[in-house]
């Protein structure tokens, strides 16, 4: 891992296991803003939640998730769980507009950058998108393979029975 990954992905996750924190002790002021958005949930599927349990269960996913990007496990997963967890957030706030976590839209648009940076950053390895594309080429170049030689050996069949018709 590079000097800047090991420093910045603590620095970012600080930001959200610092929500997470506060939406675990005082989940009644993150469940005000997020009312609008389980209620328009609740319209299209049934769920069995209330605001308090969602701002609660952000909370512990942000801080869970923020503690693997800042120690480095998993980082593209949990960049991405945290990034979840925060358009909950802000869609939330946006659709409450009495509520308001302090943090500016700008804050919180670049925030939600970095975790996006954080999730696709390979950190110099071939991500998943491309191993499957090399592995879809090497099947294809397999099948191309087996596909020549079963069509040599059914010529090299058909050539032995037209000789032997012949005969």
């Amino acid at each position: 891992m590079s000097l800047v990954r090991l420093l910045a992905r603590p620095m970012l996750a600080s930001a959200y296991i610092g929500n997470g924190v506060t939406r675990i002790r005082k989940p009644e002021v993150a469940a005000a803003s997020l009312s609008p958005l389980v209620a328009l949930a609740r319209k299209k599927v049934d769920l069995p939640l209330d605001a308090t349990t969602v701002a609660r269960a952000t909370g512990v996913a942000q801080v869970t998730a923020g503690a693997l990007l800042a120690i480095g496990r998993f980082p593209r997963f949990s960049a991405s769980v945290l990034v979840g967890t925060y358009l909950i957030d802000v869609v939330g706030e946006q659709l409450s507009k009495e509520t308001s976590s302090g943090l500016s839209l700008a804050t919180k648009t670049s925030l939600l950058g970095g975790a996006l940076l954080a999730s696709v950053d390979t950190d110099g390895r071939p991500g998943l998108a491309w191993r499957l594309e090399q592995a879809s080429k090497e099947f294809r170049r397999e099948l191309d393979r087996v596909q020549a030689k079963a069509t040599g050996a059914l010529e090299s069949g058909v050539k032995s029975v037209e000789g032997l018709a012949s005969k």
